[in-house]
């Protein structure tokens, strides 16, 4: 389902090669914090991966992760929860 606003990202990437981005993982309350953290890192770096994959160079992308701390729903509903549960991503430079 992602793959094509990734792919899309890695476009606009290539056409505008001097932009710096970060990418920030979050993910909903469910399960425990710790695990949430590190669950965060994984999506977060998962997105690195696809991009430095098809060309984009790594100093070109900061990664950072949040776990379950930086909710944008509520994390009641399902609804909220899968909201919650992305990858950010922001020019930088």
């Amino acid at each position: 389902e992602s793959f094509e606003s990734l792919s899309s990202l890695v476009d606009l990437l290539n056409q505008k090669d001097t932009w710096k981005i970060k990418l920030s993982g979050h993910t909903d309350n469910v399960g425990d914090a710790a695990k949430n953290l590190m669950l965060s890192k994984k999506r977060a770096e998962a997105v690195a991966l696809y991009l430095t994959q098809r060309g984009i160079s790594e100093d070109r992308i900061i990664v950072r992760f949040f776990g379950q701390s930086q909710p944008i729903a509520d994390n009641d509903t399902d609804e909220g929860r899968q909201k919650n549960r992305r990858v950010e991503m922001k020019i930088v430079e």
